[in-house]
């Protein structure tokens, strides 16, 4: 069994890394693909390592519900072509951000739900500002004057979440030195430490990753709900059914992907308040 990745570059040379398992050589018969979509929170080749046993246990758990496809993973590499593969119904599922997924929504109103992830029994995570260990930064006000490093600008805890925290505290930004996004959130933690930046905002998980190596310290800690999972607006219904059962049934080596304890069933309206928070974000400028 080998992982192959498709070069799905535009002209600009903008890499889109595709995998797929497969199991021997390709027939005539072989199942249909089922293509998924994620894109880059980190190095795409570290999403690719853990992508076997996940692509492995959905192929099983479709098949297991008299559906027979092979899972197709295309990581893209910002927020906004990932969504705009789903909206354009370019992939059939994908797995979003939470601010990813409300805009994914706006745009086209018809996407399916599946599931949110689980992450210690709850549909919600950390993010964090954080700050170098022997920084004299200890409350957001000292922010003021500082060159701050955000995520991708459709990122959650790498951008709203962060950004609404900032207002909240009376910062907006023009009382800031500079801030830049950077994409990906270890190269907010990264850009943190090495000094370019005095303090980014990031997620748990990439803290916890990176903390201790870089010396690298919380600052302040917020809520957010998990990330979505979702499939295109015409995606048939017998699909979706499938889908959403093996991501709620799902177990072991398959979650080492998403890093969680599982995946809950969920609503729309499981984001009704970060669209609260994406509109206070607002008034940090920019």
């Amino acid at each position: 069994m080998t992982l192959t990745r498709r070069n799905l570059g535009s002209l600009l040379a903008t890499l889109i890394l595709a995998s797929s398992i497969l199991s021997g050589p390709i027939h005539a018969a072989e199942p249909k693909l089922l293509r998924f979509a994620s894109y880059a929170t980190e190095r795409p080749s570290e999403e690719l390592r853990k992508m076997e046993p996940f692509q492995k246990a959905v192929e099983k758990g479709l098949s297991e519900r008299g559906i027979a496809l092979r899972v197709d993973v295309r990581i893209y590499p910002t927020y906004d072509e990932g969504i705009q593969a789903l909206v354009n119904g370019e992939v059939d599922f994908a797995r979003l951000g939470p601010v990813s997924y409300v805009t994914a929504k706006q745009r086209n109103t018809r996407l399916s739900l599946l599931a949110v992830e689980e992450h210690e029994g709850d549909k919600t995570f950390s993010g964090l500002i954080v700050v170098p260990k022997n920084s004299s930064i200890h409350h957001l006000s000292d922010l003021r004057g500082k060159k701050i490093a955000f995520g991708d600008p459709i990122s959650t805890t790498g951008r709203y979440l962060p950004q609404a925290e900032l207002v909240k505290a009376g910062l907006t930004a023009k009382d800031l030195a500079s801030y830049d996004y950077l994409g990906r959130h270890d190269k907010v933690v990264f850009a943190v430490a090495s000094g370019t930046h005095d303090a980014g905002a990031t997620n748990e998980r990439t803290f916890a990753k990176y903390a201790a190596e870089r010396n690298l310290r919380e600052l302040v800690r917020f809520p957010s709900p998990t990330q979505a999972w979702v499939a295109r607006s015409d995606l048939d219904a017998s699909t979706v059914k499938a889908l959403r059962a093996t991501l709620l049934a799902m177990k072991g080596a398959a979650l080492d992907y998403i890093d969680r304890n599982g995946f809950l069933p969920a609503t729309d309206s499981d984001y009704d308040e970060l669209r609260k928070v994406i509109k206070m974000a607002r008034a940090f400028g920019g």
